[in-house]
């Protein structure tokens, strides 16, 4: 209680000093602007901006490039926009037509190209790869063995 008592007193008073500036400080005296005012004034030396960013030596990007241009034909009347008409019956014959011939792709079976050394590295390195995807089983079966070990020990 003691606590709140103290705040809203807190509440009630004004600070001795501000911390704004007050609006004298900024108001014009005979109506002429504060020394303030004129001390933030920008002031540019132009023969100096002149002297370093446009020496009469310097080109600023005027040089002429001598490059043929990219060659590109554009399109005649609308020639890009618009394909030939399909006929359904005609794509649908053409589609049947496929469907008879064998695949062109080539089958997966090249092992009759191969020469034996060839094989016989594909076919170790295949072994070696089913061992490497077993460890499953294989801890399976080390805690299996473990687990009989401690039945034997008891």
């Amino acid at each position: 209680m003691c606590d709140s008592l103290t705040m809203s007193s807190n509440l009630q008073k004004k600070p001795s000093k501000g911390i704004l500036k007050t609006s004298r400080s900024v108001d014009t005296t005979d109506g002429t602007p504060s020394t303030s005012k004129r001390a933030k004034e920008q002031r540019f030396d132009e023969t100096n901006i002149l002297e370093t960013f446009h020496p009469a030596n310097k080109d600023y990007g005027h040089m002429k490039i001598d490059e043929p241009k990219t060659p590109y034909s554009e399109p005649v009347d609308g020639e890009a926009d618009q394909g030939e008409e399909l006929d359904a019956n005609i794509l649908a014959a053409k589609l049947a037509a496929s469907m008879n011939k064998p695949p062109k792709c080539m089958d997966g079976d090249e092992d009759m190209e191969d020469s034996e050394e060839v094989r016989r590295k594909k076919a170790e390195f295949e072994k070696k790869r089913k061992m490497h995807y077993n460890e499953f089983q294989a801890l399976q079966l080390a805690r299996q063995l473990m687990a009989e070990d401690d039945d034997d020990d008891e």
